[in-house]
This record gives C-alpha cells, structure tokens and sequence, in this order.
C-alpha cells in the first residue's frame, strides 16, 4: 500500500533533509501532483507508515470517564492502556484468516479492543480492531453502531482515525481502524511535568490540530458530540521530542446534517456543553463541539478541567459557564482571550469556528497552507456512500449470534492505492 506525505511549512529542501514543521499523513488516497497543492510538497514513500486508532471501549480501570475528584486530571490513572498492548488472554480473531491478533489495547462494557495485524498487506500492517458484542448488545444500540461506522467513514482525513473495514466473527462486530502508537491525549498531558499540564505553545500545536480535523467534519456536516482528551489520540508519544500527530477518533454519538437535529444529551457530562445539559430540544451540535474543545484546551492548560465533576452543583455550574482560571499558571492574554469566548454558555455568543480560525493566539504558529487543507481535501473525496447498504447488511446479521453455515461477512471501507471496490452492492460472503 502507498501512502502520500503532505508537508506542509517546509520546501523540498527541507523535506529531503527531514526537517519539516509539520506532517499531516493521508493513507489510501491519491492526492495529485505537487503543483496542484499550493504550499506543499508531496512525496510518494514506501513502505507504510502506521499511525494511528482506539476507540470508545478503551476507558482505563479505576476511574471514570468524567468523574476526576476535585476537578483534577486523576494522579492516579493507570498508564499504558493507549499506544502498548498488553499480552493475549483470549484470541477473539482465531477463526480469521486475514487478521492475526498480537495483544490486547483496552477493555469496556459491551466490547474489547485488540491490536492486530493484517495479513493481507505487504509488509504486514498494525490495525486496531474494536469488537462489539453480537446478539442483544446491537439489537439495543445499532442505530449508534451504523452512525459511527457511516459516519466516520466518511472522514477521509490525516487527523481522523480511519475506519477500514468491518466484518463479523461468530460472536463479535468487529471494527478494523488505524492503530495509534502514542496513546491518547490524556496520558500525553499527564506525562508533563509534575502538575500534569501543557506549557502553551504545546496546547496550541494540538488544539490547533483538534479545530482543523473538527472543521473538516463539520463541513462534512457530522459533529462528533463526544470530544474529550480520551478520544484524542496521538501518532507517537513525543519522547523523541518530535512534536505528535493528533487523530479524532470515536464517533459513536455523532451526528450527520441529513439525520434529525439533535436534541439527546449524549456525551461526557464534564466536557459538554450547558445546552446538552439542559436537554434544548434541536440544539446546535456543532456549536456544542465548540465548547468541548474549550474544555479541552483548559484541560491541557491547567492540568484540571473547569468544572468538578464530583460537585453536587456540577450542572448548574456549566449551564452558568461558572469557572475560574488558575492565578498559578502563566498564559497569555490572547489564549485567555479564546478560551473564555469559546466557554461560553450561550451558543449563539460563543465564538464559532471561523472566529475561532481567525484569532491571533490560533494563527501563531501556525504552519503555511494549513488552513488551506481542508479545502483541498473536501474537494478531492466524496463521502462513502456506496457503503452504507453494505454497512447496515454486516450490522443486522450482527444482531443474532454466528453459525457454522454464516460464511464471512465483511465490508472494506477503505481500499489502498491502486485497488478498485467491487461495485456489487453484496458484503463478501464465503
């Protein structure tokens, strides 16, 4: 599989020396010639880098998502469970011929994720496989398992996890994603000196990264509704002093444009927004998304988010947009001036994306052409429509248990370089 590196704030000088200021990689498309690509540089490498993915089941044991005391990011979380794998105690893809299971990412309620690797692929490639429950667990939530499998993929971009692929095993839903060596956003901030916190110029390289990948969805007409530091994972960890990567991953709450408008309260109770606590009947999802970045960007600042969770008056609290910012740490007006226009409890005066692309504290740093990127790819790939039948087939079987005369059902969302689709609309049934 070929995968194009676009480079961007670094001439071809630069590039073949290895010094660039930012990489953003996109596997599986074709992006053109170079000259087609203002302020860039594109180059065709070999073999395959890997990059990213985990998703929603990875929650660590021992702490809940959104309950950390006294607003604190918890001392006390186990780390390694994003980026390492522990070892194999059950091999959910032993009937698999393409994918051979190599260790175990994350545990949850109804499902488990597991590092794999995909056979099919010369040299062989590090996948990250999310694994539903068959049999009731869809039953309940299928409507929530087809929106993320349709929704995210259609995110065809550098800084959204990529579904590839989904198929059934006799007792798993099995979702194949990118594999994100460096863990998630939150034992990233963790690491950081003894207050578990970001100096500034490091929350801005990753917010800055989180608004270009969510503007991109947004325009695609999906809002994620479940933004949090947990979902935000990184291509490496950043020992090597390489600054990360970020990938979007988990769109299992996310909302399309052609769907109804939301109204449910779904999400992370400290990360959303005052008019999701409220229960607003058609609130704005995207505007929503808004204020999770906000809480993010304080997360990574302060070390704590904005409101205690463990508070008994913690919805008040948000519906009022009642925070304080710590006198202790050192950040410039202009950040201060973006965080507290984007935690603001009335959507339609809380700062929007483009306000938000606009602002000085946003565009220091920035790399040349990065703005610009979204508009290249929108208008390079098209959603994957063609999909979605095949996708809702592979869900309903997976609402009953497999069975020896089942066969395979399979669907591949994401083709690499040079391989067409077969334009039958059937999953692959053997």
């Amino acid at each position: 599989m070929n995968i194009y590196e676009i480079v961007i704030g670094a001439d071809r000088d630069l590039v073949s020396r290895g010094h660039v200021s930012l990489v953003w990689r996109l596997s599986g498309v074709s992006l053109g010639s170079a000259a087609a690509i203002e302020a860039r540089a594109v180059r065709l490498i070999h073999p395959p880098m890997v990059d990213v993915a985990m998703p929603h089941t990875q929650m660590p044991q021992g702490q809940i998502q959104g309950q950390m005391p006294s607003g604190q990011v918890p001392q006390n979380r186990k780390p390694g469970n994003l980026g390492t794998t522990a070892p194999v105690t059950t091999n959910y893809l032993a009937d698999c011929r393409h994918f051979m299971q190599v260790g175990e990412l994350g545990h949850g309620t109804f499902g488990v994720v597991v590092k794999a690797i995909d056979l099919r692929e010369r040299p062989p490639r590090e996948v990250a496989i999310k694994l539903l429950s068959r049999g009731n667990f869809i039953k309940q939530y299928k409507t929530y398992v087809k929106r993320e499998i349709d929704n995210q993929s259609r995110l065809r971009h550098p800084l959204i996890v990529s579904i590839q692929e989904v198929f059934l095993t006799k007792s798993h839903l099995a979702i194949v994603m990118e594999y994100a060596r460096g863990g998630d956003l939150f034992n990233y901030t963790m690491r950081h000196g003894p207050h578990g916190r970001l100096i500034e110029q490091q929350a801005r390289w990753i917010f800055q990264q989180l608004i270009i990948g969510l503007d991109y969805c947004h325009r695609r007409g999906v809002a994620n509704r479940d933004l949090k530091l947990e979902n935000l994972l990184l291509d490496h960890d950043g020992k090597d002093g390489i600054r990360p990567l970020l990938k979007i991953c988990d769109f299992g709450y996310s909302k399309h444009d052609r769907s109804s408008s939301a109204k449910s309260g779904v999400g992370t109770p400290v990360y959303m927004a005052p008019e999701v606590i409220l229960g607003d009947n058609h609130y704005n999802a995207k505007k929503a998304d808004i204020w999770s970045c906000g809480v993010i960007l304080y997360s990574m600042l302060f070390g704590k988010y904005p409101f205690n969770a463990k508070e008994p008056r913690l919805a008040r609290r948000i519906v009022a947009a009642q925070y304080t910012l710590p006198a202790n740490v050192a950040v410039s007006p202009d950040c201060l001036d973006m965080l507290t226009k984007v935690l603001v409890a009335e959507p339609a005066q809380r700062m929007g994306m483009e306000d938000i692309k606009c602002h000085p504290w946003f565009l220091e740093g920035l790399p040349p052409g990065a703005l610009d990127m979204n508009e290249f790819l929108l208008k390079g790939m098209e959603p994957q429509a063609s999909c979605q039948r095949k996708v809702e087939l592979v869900v309903d079987q997976a609402q009953r248990m497999g069975n020896p005369q089942e066969g395979l059902w399979a669907c591949r969302l994401l083709e690499p370089i040079g391989q067409s689709r077969p334009a039958n609309g059937q999953p692959r049934k053997a």
